[in-house]
């Protein structure tokens, strides 16, 4: 789709710019190429992964709203050491960790719900 610029960020590169010596990100290094890209979504820096960009407000509205509502299908695979086998799911509720961002803590009082399936 031509409205659409799709991205595979590789883990340790921010999504977007950070504060200070935090400004390379796949967000400025797309804009020296594209300067009119908008971004859609982030992933954390140390996720590698696909991030979707916007080449126009209606694209990126459009593709917004979907990860705002909840509409898009987000999976993720993780490497473990150990082993794991059955599946299972986690659901607790957490905020963040005021004292180690972007760390994320389980927090009963100031909850954001986090629900995980995992499956080995």
């Amino acid at each position: 789709d031509e409205n659409f610029i799709v991205i595979n960020k590789p883990a340790g590169v921010l999504s977007v710019p950070g504060k200070g010596d935090l400004s390379d990100s796949v967000l400025t290094r797309l804009q020296a190429i594209e300067p009119n890209v908008l971004l859609i979504h982030r992933l954390d820096r140390d996720t590698s992964g696909i991030l979707v960009f916007a080449l126009n407000k209606a694209a990126q509205s459009h593709i917004s709203k979907q990860f705002q509502n909840r509409q898009t299908d987000k999976q993720y695979h993780a490497l473990v050491s150990g082993y794991l086998t059955g599946k299972g799911s986690v659901d607790v509720p957490v905020n963040y960790d005021a004292t180690r961002t972007p760390l994320h803590i389980v927090d009963p009082h100031h909850n954001k719900p986090a629900l995980t399936h995992w499956q080995a």
